[in-house]
């Protein structure tokens, strides 16, 4: 659902059962019946401001009946697609009480308030969401196998997740992997998606090593084969690196303070972050004297290149791409949010 904007009043509450709360600034729930959500993306004057902190005042004094206030500004959990077998990765289970707090605040709902716990062998293991209606249950059997008409409710993911273009022999740095068990949820924050509703794992010698995405429908697929070379026609999901990086303007004699540099490993990853592409779908090894030494992108192509010529002279057409000393120009990575949609 969507927000309302009536006349004169940005603000509108929409009283919708097992409604799904639209990551508002303050998310307004009640329980298990009806959700109370806002529309966050309107800008407020302060009679307006006023009239929000007078409701939740009523609310707190409970002159409004079955409502209360929840401050939570992005739930910190994930949901995964509802296909058989599909479970949380070790690691990224939530307690009885987290399951309760996130999957109610992602569209699922509990009966009389409570958490249904039980220990069944179709349903995911830990917490998930029906796909035939939207109930929140807790499995405590290990053992379970999702039938696939549950979605698991899992922990927001520890790292973020940046997708690589297609290219040949394009991969993922060198510990910046993620584990197949957490590919589907990484992959799913950058467009992916399960064909035939499940994971393709496989030993292609002609994909990527570990979690990537086919650049035509960005089916998921995970690769064990730690040989395989990209042959250009899949995007690694990759671990962000935390390095902070800039991206310096182009001018003659431009480049990189020493010691600053990106390798030639990270090059793609941080040039593609800050807006470089790959020409042809390779990255360009040159070692010409009109290049700046280390990684850079060309400025009106935008195409990546790594210059291995160690005294080469930017002939001003060329833009750094460099560690940061100060500032940085943040890459457009994602950080453990899921676009699965839960049923309702």
């Amino acid at each position: 659902p969507t927000c309302k904007i009536l006349p004169k009043i940005c603000l509108t509450f929409l009283f919708v059962k097992h409604a799904v709360i639209l990551k508002p600034k303050i998310t307004l729930a009640s329980f298990p019946l009806s959700r109370l959500f806002c529309c966050s993306s309107c800008t407020m004057g302060n009679h307006r401001a006023a009239m929000i902190i007078s409701i939740a005042l009523l609310m707190q004094m409970q002159l409004i009946k079955g409502v209360h206030l929840v401050v939570n500004e992005i739930p910190d959990a994930t949901l995964l697609p509802s296909s058989p077998g599909m479970k949380c990765a070790p690691g990224y289970h939530l307690t009885k009480d987290e399951c309760a707090r996130e999957a109610t605040s992602l569209g699922g709902f509990v009966v009389n308030n409570k958490l249904a716990v039980g220990h069944w062998h179709n349903v995911a293991y830990g917490c998930s969401i029906s796909a035939r209606g939207g109930r929140v249950f807790y499995n405590v059997n290990f053992n379970a196998f999702n039938d696939g008409t549950y979605t698991p409710v899992c922990k927001a993911l520890t790292n973020e997740v940046t997708l690589l273009p297609s290219g040949q022999g394009i991969k993922c740095r060198t510990y910046y992997d993620f584990s197949e068990a957490e590919c589907v949820a990484a992959a799913s924050l950058v467009g992916g998606n399960l064909r035939g509703g499940i994971l393709l794992v496989g030993n292609w010698p002609t994909a990527p090593s570990g979690c990537f995405v086919e650049a035509s429908d960005k089916a998921i697929h995970y690769s064990t084969n730690t040989n395989g070379i990209n042959d250009g026609y899949f995007q690694p999901v990759c671990i962000q690196g935390k390095e902070q990086i800039t991206l310096f303007p182009a001018g003659k004699g431009i480049s990189c303070t020493p010691g600053y540099n990106f390798s030639e490993e990270e090059c793609i990853s941080a040039a593609a972050s800050v807006g470089g592409n790959l020409r042809d779908g390779k990255l360009l090894i040159d070692g010409g004297s009109n290049k700046p030494y280390g990684c850079s992108i060309e400025e009106l192509s935008k195409a990546i290149y790594f210059g291995t010529n160690a005294t080469g002279y930017n002939d001003g057409f060329f833009q750094p791409i460099c560690l940061s000393l100060t500032g940085h120009i943040k890459s457009e990575s994602y950080y453990g949010k899921a676009s699965f949609h839960p049923p309702g």
